[in-house]
């Protein structure tokens, strides 16, 4: 199953989801990076939650939910270090719109981070540090959309955000701090 912007936030449409792709990508990516794990059912139902879905995730939507799951957990966790936020490429959205989507990607790895519950005691400086410039990233917006510069600056934040995402779970994840996995079946 391929999992991009465009044909994700397609099926989602198709079951009445009208969130962004990038925040869920985003709050998966967190929780992961954080040291968490979640068993298919808790994460359909994270997932669910936090898509706002009025019903359980059935059939296409299910199975896409489940492919997400695990190839989020694959690339972030992956030595080529491939991972990327999940954001509309330039031929499906103006540069406000990715910054939008950065900004929704970037407040739910927080959202994810978070609500894996282990960021408890006094985190690396490191992960503190990433974890603001996500704050910031958040709250992103394109204040003039003639500026030239605006590309630019996009693609600058969202290479930082993946670097500050594999930071996170490169430091949480390491086998000292890693919890007993959970495998999605």
């Amino acid at each position: 199953m391929k999992i991009d912007f465009a044909s994700t936030a397609d099926a989602w449409l198709e079951a009445r989801c009208y969130q962004s792709p990038s925040a869920l990508h985003g709050w998966l990516s967190g929780y992961l990076a954080s040291g968490a794990r979640l068993d298919k059912e808790t994460w359909l139902i994270e997932a669910r939650d936090y898509l706002e879905l009025e019903n359980d995730a059935e059939g296409p939507m299910r199975d896409l939910l489940v492919a997400f799951y695990g190839w989020v957990l694959t690339t972030i966790s992956a030595e080529e270090m491939a991972f990327a936020p999940l954001l509309p490429a330039d031929e499906d959205a103006d540069i406000p719109e990715q910054v939008e989507c950065l900004a929704e990607w970037s407040k739910g790895f927080l959202d994810g981070f978070g609500a894996s519950g282990r960021a408890v005691g006094k985190l690396p400086d490191d992960v503190v540090e990433v974890l603001r410039d996500l704050d910031a990233f958040s709250q992103a917006e394109v204040d003039d959309v003639n500026d030239p510069d605006n590309e630019s600056l996009y693609l600058d934040l969202a290479e930082h955000a993946r670097v500050a995402a594999l930071t996170v779970f490169y430091h949480m994840n390491r086998r000292d701090s890693q919890p007993s996995p959970a495998t999605l079946h």
